[in-house]
C-alpha cells in the first residue's frame, strides 16, 4: 500500500514536541520505517509540486500536514493544495474540511453544528464575521459572561471574557480590527463621492460568541490515535484566569497521573468515531455530571501529551480502559493509526 505524504517548502511534515533540530517535525526516515514496518510504501512529495491534471493521485491515500505561520499565509496554500486534490479523486487523510478547521474556530464550531448538534446547543455559540453584525445581534439577551475567540489562534491566544454588552462590544471591536490604511481612505473618498454610498466595516476579522461554562478548574487534553489514547490534566493556574490551554506543559500531569474522571474516554471515542478520522486532539472539561467538547483538532497538534506520557490507554474485553505502559516514538503512533485507520475504511 502506498501513502503519499506531503511534506511543506521546508521539507517538514508534522509537528513534533522536543524535536530536533527545533519546529523540524517528523523525523522523516523514521516515519518512512515505522510505515515500512506495517507494509505502507511511503512517498514524500513537495506541496507545491502537486500537480491534479495528471490524475496521479486519483484514488490514492494522501496524508499531509499543515502549519501555524503568521498571518497563516502558507496555510492557506496548503488549503488549495489538499482540497484541489480531493476534487480530484484523492483520498485525504484526514478529509479537506479538517484542515480548514484547523486554527479556525469559526469553521470548527460549524463542523461541531454539523457532528455535535447537542453539544452547539450546550456552548450557544454565535459566529461573526464583521463587528456590525455583532451589533445587530441581541446581545442584551445573551447569557453573561460570555468567551470572545478569533477566529485565528493556538495556546489560549485570542480567548477573552466579557462580563457584560460593553465589554463584549469593546472586546470584539479590539480582536475585528482590520487596518488597510490605503483602502480605507480611498473608502472615505467612496463615501463624499457617491450619494448613498455605505463605506466597508473597519472591522472585519471573523470572531466567535459563546457561552462560558462557570466553575471549571481545569480540563483534560485527549490525543486519539488509532486505539491508542493519551491523557492530560491541564489546571486553570491563576494568572490565566479561565484558560487551561497554554498553560506550560510543566504545569501538566500525564498518563496515569492526570486524574481524570470515568467516562471520559467514551467519551472521547464516541466523537473520534463520529468524525472518521485517523487521529484527533480533544480539549474535553467535565463539570462533574456532563462532559463538554471544548475544541477538536485533527491534524498538527501538539505531542507533548505523547512524549511526556508514560502510558497510554486502550479499550479491555470492549468496555473497560486499561493503562499501557509503554513509551512511544511520534512517528509509530501517527504511522499505526493512519494504517489503521485506511484498513478500515477498507473493510468499509
Amino acid at each position: 500500500m502506498k501513502i503519499f505524504h506531503l511534506t511543506d517548502y521546508q521539507g517538514r511534515f508534522g509537528s513534533k514536541h522536543n524535536d530536533v533540530p527545533y519546529r523540524s517535525g517528523f523525523n522523516l526516515d523514521l516515519l518512512k520505517r515505522e510505515n515500512s514496518a506495517l507494509g505502507i510504501e511511503t512517498v514524500f512529495v513537495p506541496f507545491s509540486d502537486i500537480n491534479v491534471s495528471d490524475k496521479k493521485y486519483q484514488n490514492q491515500y494522501v496524508a499531509y500536514t499543515s502549519t501555524e505561520d503568521p498571518g497563516y499565509h502558507y496555510k492557506d496554500f496548503i488549503e488549495d493544495i489538499v482540497q484541489a486534490l480531493e476534487l480530484s479523486g484523492a483520498i485525504m487523510l484526514p478529509k479537506s474540511i479538517f484542515l480548514r478547521a484547523t486554527n479556525n474556530k469559526v469553521f470548527m464550531e460549524k463542523l461541531r453544528e454539523l457532528y455535535f448538534p447537542e453539544q452547539a446547543v450546550l456552548f450557544a455559540t454565535q459566529a461573526f464575521g464583521c463587528l456590525d453584525e455583532l451589533t445587530r445581534a441581541k446581545i442584551d439577551a445573551m447569557e453573561f459572561p460570555v468567551i470572545v475567540k478569533t477566529a485565528q489562534g493556538a495556546s489560549g491566544s485570542g480567548v477573552f471574557l466579557a462580563h457584560d454588552p460593553s465589554e463584549l462590544l469593546r472586546v470584539a471591536k479590539k480582536v475585528s480590527r482590520t487596518r488597510y490604511i490605503g483602502e480605507e481612505l480611498w473608502d472615505i473618498g467612496r463615501y463624499f463621492k457617491h450619494t448613498g454610498y455605505r463605506r466597508e466595516s473597519l472591522y472585519r476579522k471573523r470572531f466567535i460568541v459563546q457561552k462560558f461554562i462557570p466553575g471549571l478548574k481545569n480540563d483534560w487534553k485527549v490525543y486519539v490515535f488509532g486505539s491508542m489514547y493519551y491523557i492530560f490534566f491541564r489546571p486553570i493556574l491563576k494568572h490565566r484566569l479561565f484558560k487551561a490551554s497554554g498553560g506550560g506543559y510543566h504545569n501538566y500531569a500525564y498518563g496515569d497521573q492526570a486524574q481524570f474522571p470515568q467516562g471520559i474516554f467514551d467519551y472521547a471515542k464516541g466523537i473520534y468515531d463520529k468524525l472518521a478520522v485517523p487521529h484527533v486532539s480533544l480539549d474535553i472539561a467535565f463539570d462533574g455530571q456532563k462532559f463538554y467538547l471544548l475544541e477538536f483538532q485533527s491534524l498538527y497538534f501538539g505531542t507533548a501529551g505523547i512524549i511526556n506520557s508514560n502510558c497510554y490507554y486502550s479499550q479491555k474485553d470492549g468496555n473497560t480502559w486499561a493503562p499501557r505502559f509503554k513509551k512511544n516514538t511520534i512517528e509509530s503512533v501517527f504511522a499505526g493509526s493512519i494504517h489503521d485507520f485506511v484498513m478500515k475504511e477498507k473493510d468499509r
